[in-house]
């Protein structure tokens, strides 16, 4: 009896040291568990504070870049658009007017050609917005007969060169009215995106308006 009292003691002793031991070896894996997921949140953490250091690298020669710009302009001064080919006036091209797009009877539109000029007259290639108006003074009351509007990317498509062709062409299609008359005005307004400057120009111009056919 007492033999066997012993045995089942020793027994229920065994089975409490295995469940020791096999709860301690759970700790130490769970302990493993969290050093490797804190390793793995350092490693981000290097990488998230690498990333940072080359943002703010670049930001800085980007300022750099632009000090170093904004002092080269300071010393240059406003003279040096003096000695720029710089837009002086702007001037309609003497085919401006009505165009006729279909081939029939009278016209469906204008075609305007600008020229962008210097001081002395000569063609400067030149990047900027441009307005279209086109008026119908026949008419009393509401004699703008429609408007036209190009952002500098979309008049830079228009512009033409080679040859003797340096100049902007804008074909502009009658909206929803056309001309009462036999003569437009057409107003072009161009805003030189180098110097910031506006520069207008007006021409009459007659149209054929005969109905089509």
């Amino acid at each position: 009896m007492v033999l066997g009292s012993i045995s089942r003691l020793q027994t229920r002793w065994l089975v409490v040291g295995t469940l020791a031991g096999l709860m301690s070896l759970a700790g130490c894996a769970l302990k493993t568990d969290e050093v490797l997921e804190l390793q793995r949140g350092n490693r981000e953490l290097h990488r998230r504070l690498r990333q940072a250091e080359g943002t703010i690298a670049e930001q800085q020669e980007t300022l750099r870049r632009k000090d170093e710009q904004i002092s080269t302009l300071s010393e240059l001064g406003p003279e040096r658009l003096e000695v720029l080919f710089a837009v002086e006036k702007i001037e309609l091209g003497r085919y401006t007017g009505g165009t006729n797009l279909d081939e029939k009877g009278g016209d469906d539109g204008v075609r305007v050609y600008m020229i962008p000029q210097d001081q002395s007259g000569r063609t400067v290639t030149a990047v900027g917005s441009v307005e279209i108006d086109v008026f119908d003074l026949a008419r009393k009351e509401e004699s703008l007969l429609m408007s036209y509007s190009f952002t500098a990317a979309e008049a830079k498509e228009h512009w033409q060169s080679g040859g003797l062709a340096n100049h902007y062409s804008f074909t502009c299609p009658w909206k929803d009215r056309e001309p009462l008359g036999g003569e437009i005005t057409i107003r072009v307004k161009f805003v030189d995106y180098l110097s910031g400057r506006s520069f207008t120009a007006t021409k009459q111009c007659s149209i054929n308006n005969s109905q089509k056919r």
